[in-house]
Parts: C-alpha cells; structure tokens; sequence
C-alpha cells in the first residue's frame, strides 16, 4: 500500500490529539477529583452518583429531625418529671395534714404552699421549646393555662376543649357558658348563645334561634347553632371551638386529644413527639382534686384528706405512665438517630467510592500520560517538518 507524507500527517497528528484528549481528562480529575465532569461522560456513573447523593441528604435530613424530636421530648419530658415532683410535694403536705393536729398557722402554710404548688404545675404545662408550646397540640403558639382576665378577642378560635372552674360570660349579648361544661373540638360558638336543653342532634342539623335544650347534650361535628341558645353544665361539643371577644376569668385549660404533632424520622416512618393526653389528666380530675384538698385542709377534714392522697396517687399514675411512654418514644429515637447517622457515614463513602477519584492512581496515569504526549509531540514534530526537498 502507498503511503503519502500527507497519511503520515494526518496519523500524527491525530495521534497526538488523541493523547491530548486523554490528558485533559486526567488533568481534569486531579482538578476536581472527580470521576466525571458532566454526566455525558459517563451515565452510569452519574446515575449512581444523583441516588446517592439524594440518599445522603435523607439520612441527613432524617438524622436532623430525630435530633430535633429528641430536644422537644427531653424538654416535655422534664416538665412532666417536674409535675411528678411536684405532685410528691402535695402528697408530703396532705399526709401532714391529715395526721396531725394543725394551728391555723400550719393550715394557712399548708394552703399557701397546695397554691403554690398547684400554679407551678400550671406553668410547667405551659413549656415551651423554641418559643412553642409543648403540652399545646397544634396550637404551639398559645399556652394550655390562660391567666385570670385573659382577654379573648373577636374572632378567637381554639381547637382546644376547655374545662372552666367557674361560670363565665364572653362576647357581646351575654354568651353564658357554665361551670364543669366540656367544649370539645370542631365546634362554632356564635356571640350571645344561650343554651339550656336535651336533644339529640344529628350531624349537620340547624338549631334554630331561641331554641331552649333541657338538660346537656352532645352535639356532633358540624352542627349549628345560633345565637340566644342556652347551653347548660356538662354540655359538649366537637373540636374547633371559637368563642368571640369578651373576658375569661376563669382557670381554663386545654385539652387536645386528636393533635397529634409527628416528625419523620425515617422513609415513610413518623413517630409523635408531643404529649396529648397530659391534659386528659389536668382537664378530667386535677382542678376537682385541688379545690378538694383546699376545701378539706381548710375545714380539718382528716378523713376527706386521707381519701385525697389516693386522687393524688392517681394522678401520680397516669403521670407515671405519660412518663413511661414518653421515654420508650425517647429510646426509639436515639436508636432512630443513630441508624440515620450510620446510613449517611454509609452512603457517603458509597457515593466517593461511585465519584471520587484515587489520586495517586490518577497521578501515576497523568505522570505516564504526559510522558506519551511528549514522545508524540516530538515524533510529530518530525513528520510534520519533513518537505518534498527532505527526499530529493
């Protein structure tokens, strides 16, 4: 076969260009110690690469909420072992009121420290984490214990049911709610209702205005019920409750079974990380069993007081209990927080395995790809001068 110096050339020079390509690869890879520098280069490997990279950023991200859960939860967690203390200290005061003779000195140190105590409960069921409410369900932004004189303004609304120690008017046209009435979750208070019967309403049913109810009643989600309607003690009502401008006086306190606040910790794995059944407790028998231990220790009332350290140790119970359950949640997650933790450090390295160069292997490989570059380069620069005078 005829071989032109042209033929000699071109091979040259491709050749040389062929060996420059190959350079700047690997000089790219030492740039960046990447693999790839775009996925055209290799698909496969950038493929792999955009999973795992998005598995890291789960992991990491799952690992940040358990981590966050775990801080809400220790700090629910001691304001429900504060309670429990707290409890104890009334437990001490009613044994030594109720096994000893008391002066009217050591009764009003007795009162004043069951007042005490009982506030401090209050304010220990208004923690709050990062300026939100932890004992609150959804309504983070509010606390379960309102101040005396709190004042409701037009338009309030709580999901919150509420117990009231005491009767209280709210809204203008005199909205009369009584003491011992339960407002439960879902429910529209219009300004002025009066309500004072017993019947039965099924869901979406209108009640209409003046409408008198004899005894209490259960009124479903969704029903209405307008102004000038008379609701009596013991009445309830379903989640949503808003009740207009006015002042509250009473003690009030919420209740939010149903508001579950949950985060993911895992894929597709939530886990709730706020207390809802604390209030059962506070709301069902703790106001009761306080105004009862004040109204015994005030009379002297030994045997009423021997029958109240059982309320308290009932209490103390169910106490114990959100405290169990709020521990195994809290082990759950620290056993959560570091298979997440594991998994990252696991992908991490798959995903440097997938991308990320050897750099002294990469070294070696540019070390003898330049040697081969300028062996070329100096071979074609032979060819390349060569004209027809070189043969003649």
């Amino acid at each position: 076969m005829r071989v032109t110096n042209n033929m000699i050339q071109y091979g040259s020079l491709n050749a040389l260009y062929n060996n420059t390509e190959q350079l700047d690869t690997l000089f790219t890879q030492m740039s960046t110690l990447k693999k790839i520098d775009s996925p055209s280069d290799d698909p496969i490997i950038a493929g792999r690469a955009l999973k795992l990279r998005i598995d890291v950023n789960e992991a990491g991200q799952f690992e940040e909420n358990t981590k966050e859960a775990l801080s809400w939860m220790e700090v629910s967690d001691g304001a429900i072992s504060n309670i429990e203390d707290i409890l104890k200290g009334i437990k001490t005061r009613l044994n030594q009121a109720s096994t000893s003779t008391l002066t009217q000195e050591d009764k009003e140190k007795i009162l004043a420290d069951i007042n005490q105590l009982s506030e401090q409960i209050k304010d220990e069921l208004n923690t709050s984490y990062a300026g939100r409410h932890v004992f609150s369900g959804y309504k983070i932004d509010q606390p379960v214990y309102f101040d005396v004189d709190t004042v409701l303004e037009n338009d309030t609304s709580n999901v919150l049911d509420i117990k009231l120690s005491k009767d209280m008017t709210v809204g203008a046209g005199g909205l009369t709610i009584n003491k011992d009435m339960v407002l439960a979750e879902d429910m529209l208070v219009g300004p002025g209702m009066l309500v004072t019967g017993s019947t039965s309403y099924a869901e979406g049913d209108v009640i209409p205005a003046g409408t008198t109810i004899t005894a209490p009643t259960t009124f479903p989600e969704g029903a209405v019920i307008p102004a000038d309607t008379f609701i009596p003690a013991q009445t309830d009502f379903t989640a949503g409750t808003t009740i207009p401008g006015g002042t509250a006086n009473p003690d009030v306190v919420g209740k939010t079974q149903g508001q579950d606040i949950k985060y993911e910790i895992g894929s597709g794995i939530q886990l709730e990380i706020n207390e809802t059944k604390l209030s059962d407790i506070f709301v069902g028998n703790y106001e009761k069993v306080i105004e009862d231990i004040l109204n015994a220790v005030e009379n002297d009332d030994e045997e009423k007081l021997s029958a109240l350290i059982e309320d308290v140790d009932s209490v103390m119970s169910d106490i114990s209990e959100r405290m169990a359950d709020g521990g195994s949640r809290q082990v759950r997650l620290e056993m959560t927080s570091i298979q997440m933790a594991d998994e990252q450090t696991t992908f991490t390295e798959l995903l440097s395995e997938t991308e990320d160069i050897d750099l002294e292997e990469v070294y070696v490989q540019y070390s003898s790809q330049m040697m081969v570059y300028q062996s070329a380069l100096k071979a074609s620069s032979q060819v390349v001068v060569n004209t027809l005078a070189d043969y003649i």
